[in-house]
């Protein structure tokens, strides 16, 4: 009787052993890895010509292409004249135009600012985003700043006719781990 519960607590002890060192050498969780989703404009396509208050159809979200959840922020980048935006990223809306961060939808998933971020929100999923899905759109139009003026328009052109509108997005996967960062050529 005696040998047999030696026997036991060695297996026991031999398979915690096995178990261990298999966790140890196993694969170990890929970084957060996502892609753009654009809609609106193919590359090496001119942006259209827009001017103060017009809005184009353009749209990106994000799909996750790691095999875990990832929590998601983005970083809308555009350039400006005298410190005013010259693109605004958002949506048109029966009230008007609403830019990114204060647009929800009924469905749970959305994208809420914070600070000089747009962080990807889900209810459902705690805010992370599941492997292989993809975000509602961070915006689905593109606007020439209303209030921009003649002469900054008449100096932006003579710079850059063409201007961009460029997302830093970042995942980090459910492990917390760094912020994997992707730039988006957007608009």
């Amino acid at each position: 009787m005696r040998t047999g519960k030696w026997l036991t607590a060695i297996a026991l002890a031999l398979l915690a052993g096995v178990w261990g060192l298999c966790s140890t050498l196993g694969p170990s969780q890929e970084p957060a890895a996502i892609q753009a989703v654009a809609v609106g404009s193919e590359d090496g396509e001119a942006a259209p010509v827009l001017r103060p208050g017009e809005c184009t159809d353009s749209s990106l979200s994000f799909r996750n292409q790691s095999l875990a959840g990832c929590k998601l922020r983005v970083r809308v980048c555009v350039p400006s004249v005298e410190g005013e935006p010259v693109l605004e990223a958002g949506h048109m809306t029966p009230g008007g135009f609403v830019g990114s961060g204060g647009f929800t939808e009924d469905s749970g998933e959305y994208w809420t600012a914070k600070g000089a971020y747009l962080y990807y929100k889900n209810s459902r999923t705690g805010d992370f985003l599941p492997p292989g899905k993809e975000t509602p759109p961070l915006y689905t139009a593109v606007r020439l700043n209303p209030l921009i003026g003649q002469e900054a328009l008449t100096a932006l052109r003579d710079i850059s006719p063409q201007q961009q509108l460029y997302v830093l997005a970042q995942a980090r996967d459910e492990g917390e781990g760094p912020w994997q960062e992707t730039v988006v050529d957007a608009f």
